[in-house]
C-alpha cells in the first residue's frame, strides 16, 4: 500500500506565531511540508522587505522544510464583491501572493471563490463572470511566476461543491488552473467526499484534511468528527493521486494535540 504524503497548514497559528515561527514549531512535531496562510499579522507580502523575503526560504531550505502552497483566506478577500474596487483590490493582492510564490518556488496558490451575501445574494451569472475574469487575469500571471492556481470548494462561497468548481473551470477555459479539494468543506456542503474526489480527479493537485460531523462549518482534528477517511484514502489511491494532503485544522484550543492526533489517525489509513 503506497503512502499518501501529508503536510500541515499554519492556519491554527496565524494569530499566535509568525509564518516562519509556525513552520519551525510544526517541524518540532515532525511535519516537513506546509501550506502557508497569507494574512497579517502572520505574513503579509507588502510588509516583507528584501532581507526578509530572502531569509525565510533560506532558513527553511537549511532545515529541509518546504512550502507546498499558499492560502490567502476569505475574510476581506472577495472576488465576488458587488463593489468593483473590492474585486480589483482582491486581484491586486492575489498578484502579490503569486509573485511571492514564484520567488519562493511555491508550487501552488489557492484561489478562493468569493462570498455570497447571505440575505441579498448577487445574481449567479454576475458572480460567474467576475470569477472567470479574475481567473483569466491571474492564470497567466501564475504561469509566468512558475506557480499554479488551485480553486477550492468553500461552503459559504459562490462554488460550494465539486460540480460547481468543475463547471466554473470549464466556463473559464483556463486549463492551467487545478483544484484543491477540501474534504471537510465538501462534507459541510452536504457532499460525499469520495464522490467529490472522483468528480475533480482530472484537475486534483492538492487535498485539505480536517474533520467534522456535517452539522456546521468546522475544521477539527481528525477523529473528532465522523468523516470516513479510510474511504477517502482508498479513493485517492484509486485515482492515482500523487500530490500532498494538507492537514488544515482551524482551532486554537490545542493545535499541537490536534496535529499529533490527526497524524496518528491518518497514519492508520496510509498517510505518511
Amino acid at each position: 500500500m503506497a503512502n499518501l504524503r501529508l503536510g500541515a497548514s499554519t492556519f491554527s497559528y496565524v494569530y499566535t506565531h509568525s509564518a516562519l515561527d509556525s513552520m519551525l514549531h510544526l517541524a518540532t512535531l515532525g511535519f516537513r511540508d506546509f501550506e502557508l496562510v497569507i494574512t497579517p499579522p502572520h505574513i503579509w507580502p507588502p510588509e516583507l522587505d528584501s532581507a526578509k523575503r530572502a531569509e525565510i526560504p533560506r532558513q527553511l531550505a537549511a532545515l529541509g522544510l518546504t512550502i507546498r502552497s499558499f492560502c490567502f483566506p476569505m475574510d476581506d478577500n472577495n472576488l465576488n464583491s458587488i463593489l468593483p474596487e473590492i474585486r480589483t483590490a482582491t486581484v491586486a493582492i492575489y498578484e502579490q501572493v503569486i509573485d511571492l510564490a514564484g520567488e519562493w518556488r511555491v508550487p501552488y496558490v489557492l484561489l478562493l471563490p468569493g462570498k455570497v451575501h447571505p440575505f441579498f445574494p448577487q445574481p449567479r451569472d454576475w458572480m460567474m463572470d467576475w470569477l472567470v475574469q479574475s481567473m483569466r487575469t491571474l492564470a497567466p500571471r501564475a504561469a509566468d511566476a512558475g506557480t499554479q492556481l488551485l480553486i477550492e470548494n468553500i461552503p459559504s462561497a459562490f462554488l460550494p461543491r465539486a460540480d460547481d468548481i468543475m463547471r466554473a473551470l470549464d466556463h473559464a477555459g483556463e486549463a492551467s488552473i487545478g483544484v484543491n479539494l477540501d474534504i471537510a468543506n465538501a462534507r459541510t456542503a452536504g457532499e460525499d467526499p469520495v464522490a467529490a474526489v472522483r468528480r475533480v480527479k482530472d484537475r486534483l493537485k492538492l487535498v485539505h484534511l480536517a474533520d467534522n460531523d456535517g452539522k456546521g462549518h468546522r475544521k477539527e482534528a481528525i477523529g473528532r468528527g465522523n468523516i470516513d477517511y479510510a474511504s477517502v484514502a482508498n479513493v485517492l489511491r484509486e485515482i492515482g493521486f500523487e500530490g500532498f494532503s494538507i492537514l488544515e485544522m482551524v482551532t486554537v484550543d490545542d493545535p499541537e494535540g490536534g496535529h499529533l492526533q490527526s497524524r496518528e489517525v491518518l497514519g492508520k489509513f496510509g498517510w505518511a
